[in-house]
């Protein structure tokens, strides 16, 4: 492919863009409906439709869910200043119950510092009761994101199929 036809590189990418190549290389996204939806430096606002996998026995979302969209939320405002980071710490507190509709997941960088990063996160349901609250610390890494420069053909994955097959990944 033509140089010209190449997205940027993560680092010089603009937001919209930045959205793009995460949206689009983050594998367990495709068959939980989560998205970024904005995105700004130490800032992420993530969504997840709830589905009935996502519901516990007693019909409410599943506090493993929630762990992974607070740990996705402040993983991806941590990276929006353009280095991998890894997940050291995550705590957080429930809030209230719910059953259905859209999770809105927001992270807020809270302090930064060369090689540690805490990040504060919020997950609210459709009616923006707050459901729970984390606290993540993330260790920052020396290595800078290097997304593909080429659009993913996310048909070619197969997601689609996983997610009919029952597949969970």
């Amino acid at each position: 492919m033509a140089d010209s036809a190449l997205r940027p590189s993560f680092k010089d990418a603009d937001w919209a863009t930045k959205i793009e190549y995460i949206n689009e290389n983050e594998n367990s996204y495709h068959s939980d409906g989560i998205e970024l939806v904005e995105y700004g430096l130490g800032y992420a606002h993530m969504i997840m439709p709830l589905l009935k996998r996502h519901l516990n026995s007693q019909g409410n979302v599943h506090g493993g869910w929630l762990a992974a969209l607070i740990g996705q939320a402040a993983g991806k405002a941590a990276m929006s200043r353009g280095f991998f980071v890894t997940p050291e710490q995550l705590s957080m507190n429930y809030h209230n119950t719910c059953s259905g509709g859209t999770l809105h997941a927001v992270a807020k960088e809270k302090n930064r510092g060369r090689h540690l990063g805490i990040y504060t996160v919020d997950v609210r349901d459709d009616a923006d009761e707050l459901v729970v609250s984390g606290t993540v610390t993330l260790y920052i890494q020396d290595k800078e994101i290097d997304f593909p420069r080429e659009k993913r053909n996310l048909a070619e994955l197969g997601f689609a199929q996983d997610e009919q097959e029952g597949i969970s990944r």
